[in-house]
């Protein structure tokens, strides 16, 4: 293995490497999954990733055919969900995780049970094993591999690849309570008031529309669409696959109206062009919020449960807040019970009206 940065890269045998110097005399290394004439490299040491890392990865595994790796391996699990539509449907941040997930040097699905017969996974034992794996690793990083791993093994089971799910039911062992972590009407003034136009406009969208990240960075001027009394945001939201139906606030309005008439996006970086992914919206809000000092640990992702209780602080119906943020009743009761909680807002709303009732007695 060799390092590179903070990744431990691994070592892959099997590869056939080619040295070969271009026209301007560089040299440039290209990796063949195997030889012979007709044989494609699936990485070169020009491209954006290293050798041995987990996108090194991904890429070895889909260059070679199952019947020469993986066949009755686990291995060929992963590989023929990586290929299905079923992967191919979800979300594009969805799917990078589950590649970390699968392909990670060290704590990965593949390198723990990839090179095992997959009807390992027939055995109840496997259960045991797979969960003492999960303890291993622990943090949300081992939760995230179980519940990957049992996407994996109930897709298998679907498909007759494997008999019995031994994985199913499995309680999370981390939990993360934010229902204290919201931005108020300070912090965001603060925000706004220090921080670069394009950086702040990435805060007043999200806790106006309480979009994720990803949709704000794709949110254009098609998702607008007018109302008998204003406008909406008419948006399908990626993670959930809910189309959102979202009241565009006088806020939101002024942003909007203040967007340069030839820009489509409404969040765009310093250069003028939409963000190419969307942790960079959370990595600039971060950062400002640092240099400002305000609240450690606000993120932009606490913008979700502000928009939320703002809307419940207009009487909102909990249908009409799960259809504004794209949830479902079920998840929108869950939100809204941990952030009311302990929101001085609606304390000192509550307080008035107690104030007024014992007035009318």
């Amino acid at each position: 293995m060799r390092g590179s940065g903070n990744m431990t890269m691994i070592s892959v045998k099997g590869v056939h490497r080619v040295r070969r110097k271009l026209a301007d005399g560089t040299i440039r290394v290209y990796h063949y999954a195997s030889r012979g004439r007709g044989a494609v490299p699936f990485w070169n040491s020009a491209m954006a990733f290293d050798e041995g890392s987990p996108e090194y990865l991904a890429a070895l595994s889909a260059s070679r055919p199952v019947a020469e790796q993986a066949r009755g391996l686990f291995r060929e699990i992963i590989i023929e969900f990586t290929r299905s539509q079923d992967f191919a449907r979800l979300a594009q941040r969805t799917q990078s995780d589950m590649k970390t997930s699968f392909y990670h040097p060290k704590t990965g699905i593949d390198a723990k049970f990839g090179g095992g017969p997959r009807a390992v996974f027939d055995d109840p034992r496997i259960r045991g094993i797979a969960l003492k794996w999960r303890d291993g690793i622990g943090g949300k990083v081992g939760d995230d591999r179980i519940r990957h791993l049992q996407r994996l093994v109930g897709w298998a089971v679907d498909r007759t690849m494997l008999r019995h799910n031994h994985l199913q039911k499995i309680r999370s062992l981390y939990s993360s309570n934010r229902a204290d972590m919201f931005w108020t009407d300070d912090d965001i003034a603060a925000f706004e008031k220090g921080a670069p136009a394009h950086v702040s406009r990435i805060l007043i969208a999200a806790t106006e529309t309480g979009l994720r990240p990803g949709d704000l960075a794709g949110l254009c001027r098609a998702h607008i669409h007018p109302t008998p009394k204003g406008q909406r945001i008419v948006i399908w939201t990626a993670k959930r696959k809910r189309l959102a139906s979202i009241p565009v606030t006088p806020r939101m309005a002024r942003l909007i109206a203040e967007t340069p008439p030839g820009q489509t996006h409404f969040i765009v970086n310093k250069g003028g062009e939409p963000y190419q992914h969307e942790n960079y919206l959370g990595d600039a809000v971060s950062q400002w919020r640092d240099k400002l000092k305000i609240r450690a640990g606000l993120r932009l992702y606490d913008a979700r449960g502000t928009a939320a209780t703002r809307l419940l602080m207009a009487d909102a119906s909990l249908k009409e807040i799960a259809t504004a943020m794209g949830w479902s009743i079920k998840h929108a009761s869950e939100v809204i019970e941990r952030y009311t909680a302990l929101s001085p807002e609606m304390s000192d709303g509550l307080a008035e009206k107690l104030t007024r009732a014992g007035k009318q007695t």
